[in-house]
């Protein structure tokens, strides 16, 4: 996948009024979910996830080595998918869950697709990019650029760095070790 397909507009952003733990989204099977039952964790690893993508296998792969290594540790991936990326994720949320479930043994929790770019960015994606280095001032932020933009957060639910499609979530062990051992 090459680098020419990464966008890179920004998007003008109503800056959210919530914290992390107080947004409340729908999970893939259409709960509603409290972020706040989350809260407790060291370190959150929040991705916007794809089924159809170049990156998918390695990332799921990866994701899921991460979270079996290291959620007893205190480390919690949410995993969001996404439609905006070329209509990759086109498929309803049951044949999503069915795919990544059987085919790369995702534990972790997965939310409704929602959308992560434009007017219509969701506010947990408002959030997030508004307090990364997506951020360039304070109601606009580049846009996520393709599948598998990672964002690390702490245990307090804030953003503690963006990580590009292109990096690995391997590539964040450190950063995530750190998280882990304060």
């Amino acid at each position: 996948m090459g680098s020419q397909l990464f966008k890179k507009g920004v998007d003008k952003l109503q800056p959210p009024t919530k914290t992390f733990f107080e947004f409340e989204l729908n999970n893939i099977d259409g709960q509603k979910t409290q972020l706040s039952q989350f809260q407790g964790k060291k370190a959150y690893i929040c991705v916007n996830v794809a089924c159809s993508c170049g990156l998918t296998s390695s990332n799921y792969s990866e994701l899921v080595e991460l979270y079996k290594s290291y959620s007893a540790q205190g480390l919690e991936i949410l995993g969001f998918p996404c439609n905006q990326f070329m209509g990759q994720e086109s498929q309803p949320e049951p044949e999503i869950k069915e795919f990544v479930i059987s085919k790369y043994g995702v534990s972790f929790p997965l939310f409704q697709k929602i959308e992560v770019n434009g007017q219509n960015t969701h506010e947990i994606y408002r959030y997030l990019r508004l307090n990364s280095t997506l951020k360039v001032n304070s109601n606009e932020a580049k846009e996520v650029p393709w599948n598998f933009g990672k964002f690390l957060l702490n245990s307090q639910g804030q953003v503690v760095k963006f990580y590009h499609p292109d990096i690995k979530p391997k590539e964040m062990l450190q950063e995530i070790e750190k998280l882990l051992n304060q």
